[in-house]
């Protein structure tokens, strides 16, 4: 099930949040991971529940979003279920003991001894101009490793908004994200991917999130997966494959997210949007500036970043696998309620 609670003021989110932590409490040895974007939110958050949970408030954990999402891909892909739970629920995973190779200051180095084979190959042409620069250097100086370092921002930044491309790459298609081919300038990257994905052995984090997806679509949870709850407290946007393994992971177990935002009226525009719309078009296209010449001042501010936001977790249906359930708790001032 993914529930997800609206209001504009965090103080009342956190009180839900203690209030379920009452009247459900964990076990004693079980650790509560509740997943934040920042780590002010966390030291904020936890003394919020402190407050309410009588003074103390132990054995909470507050791990980021990609660590987190990426233990528990790694949970579903396990060869074997159980272990693999028992990773999760312990807040770490024996596929994640070392470093995600795709990120990008672990994918840098392979990426430099890769550039040169890819860079005399047919469609490496505009990478020699570069690499000839550094050719007669005897050690690696800087501007050689900046290179390989925009490089690997811009393959780790595919992994997680590009998935569908790096897949058809790894296909051996040389296409873009708008599904065209691409110009010749660019296919050195289709084949640098490919001389990546061969040298590292594994698939980029949105491409292990599709066959996660999948996994649970056609294959029973891991079992003690199934037992467990996630919590996600103020975030304010995500790549749409983490938002489609939130909807996925929905029909394993509840899936809660404590949303702050602005007023009722931003929620409401984006319902009525995809009315206008098809929901493939609404995900597909960002707001307007019309929306900020329309909307007033906070909502302009805050809402569009919010609003598209929560269209991405309306999603679809395609990857909701579980029951969808909403709830709003909003204090209006007083000044405006007079």
């Amino acid at each position: 099930m993914l529930i997800v609670y609206r209001s504009n003021r965090a103080e009342l989110l956190a009180q839900i949040l203690a209030a379920q932590l009452r009247l459900s409490p964990p076990d004693p040895l079980e650790t509560v991971q509740v997943v934040v974007n920042t780590w002010p939110t966390s030291r904020w958050l936890g003394e919020q529940l402190a407050q309410h949970l009588g003074g103390i408030a132990a054995n909470l954990r507050y791990p980021f979003p990609g660590a987190h999402l990426r233990q528990l891909v790694e949970a579903v892909l396990q060869p074997s279920p159980e272990a693999g739970a028992d990773a999760v629920l312990a807040g770490s995973s024996p596929a994640l003991s070392t470093m995600d190779p795709w990120r990008a200051n672990v994918l840098v180095w392979p990426l430099l001894e890769l550039l040169p084979k890819v860079a005399a190959g047919t469609s490496g042409a505009p990478l020699r101009p570069w690499l000839d620069r550094f050719a007669a250097q005897e050690r690696l100086e800087r501007d050689a490793w900046q290179l390989g370092r925009a490089i690997a921002d811009a393959f780790d930044d595919y992994g997680l908004y590009r998935p569908a491309m790096l897949q058809a790459w790894a296909r051996g298609q040389d296409l873009g994200d708008d599904g065209l081919p691409l110009p010749p300038s660019q296919q050195w990257q289709a084949a640098l991917y490919r001389a990546l994905n061969k040298r590292l052995a594994c698939d980029p984090f949105g491409v292990r999130v599709e066959a996660a997806i999948e996994r649970l679509r056609r294959r029973p949870p891991p079992p003690l997966l199934a037992g467990q709850r996630m919590r996600l407290f103020g975030l304010s946007s995500m790549a749409p494959v983490q938002v489609r393994l939130l909807q996925a992971l929905s029909g394993v177990m509840p899936v809660e997210i404590f949303l702050l935002t602005p007023c009722t009226d931003l929620w409401q525009r984006c319902a009525d949007r995809r009315r206008q719309l098809s929901d493939s078009l609404a995900l597909a296209e960002p707001f307007g500036l019309d929306w900020v010449l329309q909307a007033p001042g906070l909502e302009a501010r805050f809402g569009r970043l919010g609003g598209e936001f929560q269209q991405l977790l309306e999603g679809t249906g395609e990857a909701q696998l579980g029951r969808w359930e909403q709830g709003d708790l909003f204090q209006v001032p007083p000044s405006l309620s007079s």
